[in-house]
């Protein structure tokens, strides 16, 4: 028999144990990806978690800052009300020699200060709770997204696992695949021998190891390509979580900015309510010199004692404003940490599904590499099958 018959054989046998060896680790590698993507989503769950929580008490401080905002806001609407009716009874009272000249004044001066200064914390107070409002709702938004993420990144796992056991099928086949290539690659070796002594026998037997070869690698070939088809799907759902993931963040960096933005207004609005509301303080000291005649109208006097209260309770409320003024800044720089570490951790997540992705798209291209090996392994078998029976067929 001519040899070249025994040289296409030696070659193919040699092609098959490469193909199957490559095969068997490719399987191993996409295992190795899977391993390492699943710890990460271990690890993406456990900062999603803290994360969670984090909103949830950010979101609480937010709405206790709005409530605060708005409890001001009416203190100043109330402030402006009061300066109102102050400055009507000083007008009223200006008309007429009731009490000192110079101290009503003084008062209306002083009125008018805190009256502007009022009207500006309003304004500021304004755009401040309509920030306030939609940070709260962009809280809100994100726990809600949050929510979605958790449960897809479960679902990930879930699919992760699936795929392991997937891998784990692959490699038991490839590797039994792989230890009949390399038996039959020896085996066949002794092929010439074998054709010249006759040994139909260990022939048939090596026709029949090289038909289980190609019929496993059929096997292995189907059993890669229903697992692509699966590996694509886990990578199509990674990709769309990173997506989401993409869109949590930016929720997150615009909710910061515009958190930052509050920060400068209240800023401004501190200087006011904790300096320049306060200049009217003195006015109490200044009630104490207003002096009247009780021989006055009653419709007077009462005017006088309303102006006294009036200007007592403006006091009292820029006092109570002030307070909660100084309270709220303490709070609004806690408030500022949580929001920084909040920003941080998302971005940590974020790298988290960046390594994700990654691992995920290595496991789907290492899944091709069975379909393609085992492919080749099917052709080689049948050669090998054919050339075996030729070779058989001489022998006899």
């Amino acid at each position: 028999m001519d040899d070249t018959i025994f040289i296409d054989l030696h070659n193919k046998a040699e092609e098959f144990g490469s193909m199957a060896r490559l095969v068997n680790e490719s399987s191993k590698l996409r295992k190795t990806r899977l391993e390492e993507a699943i710890a990460l989503i271990k690890q993406s769950l456990e900062i999603g978690d803290i994360l969670n929580h984090e909103f949830e008490i950010i979101s609480r401080a937010n709405r206790t800052t709005r409530d605060q905002d708005t409890t001001i806001q009416n203190y100043c609407f109330i402030l402006d009300s009061n300066i109102s009716r102050q400055k009507e009874i000083i007008r009223a009272l200006k008309s007429g020699s009731y009490i000192n000249t110079a101290v009503l004044t003084q008062l209306e001066e002083m009125a008018r200060s805190l009256s502007n200064s009022v009207h500006k914390a309003i304004i500021l107070l304004h755009m401040i709770i309509q920030n306030d409002s939609d940070i709260i709702l962009m809280d809100n938004l994100i726990i809600n997204r949050k929510k979605f993420q958790r449960e897809a990144i479960d679902q990930l796992k879930k699919l992760a696992f699936r795929t392991l056991e997937d891998a784990d099928s692959a490699i038991r086949g490839s590797s039994s695949n792989l230890k009949r290539g390399l038996e039959l690659a020896d085996h066949l070796a002794k092929v010439k021998q074998y054709s010249t002594d006759k040994k139909t026998d260990e022939l048939s037997r090596l026709i029949d190891e090289a038909y289980t070869g190609w019929n496993i690698a059929a096997a292995v070939n189907r059993s890669s390509i229903t697992q692509l088809g699966f590996a694509e799907q886990v990578n199509r759902f990674t990709v769309r979580l990173h997506e989401d993931s993409n869109a949590i963040r930016d929720l997150v960096v615009a909710k910061h900015k515009l958190f930052f933005r509050n920060q400068e207004l209240t800023t401004e609005l501190s200087v006011i309510l904790s300096l320049e509301i306060k200049d009217f303080l003195t006015a109490r000291d200044l009630m104490d010199e207003v002096t009247y005649d009780n021989e006055l109208p009653i419709d007077i006097r009462n005017q006088i004692r309303n102006l006294i209260s009036y200007a007592i309770i403006a006091c009292k409320d820029i006092n109570f404003v002030s307070n909660l003024n100084f309270d709220m800044t303490e709070s609004i720089k806690l408030n500022a940490d949580l929001e920084k570490k909040s920003v941080d951790m998302t971005k940590t997540e974020l790298e988290y599904f960046n390594r994700i992705c990654d691992e995920v798209r290595s496991m789907t291209e290492a899944t091709k590499h069975p379909i393609e090996g085992s492919e080749k392994n099917i052709e080689n078998g049948k050669l090998l099958e054919q050339y075996l029976r030729q070779i058989r067929n001489g022998a006899i």
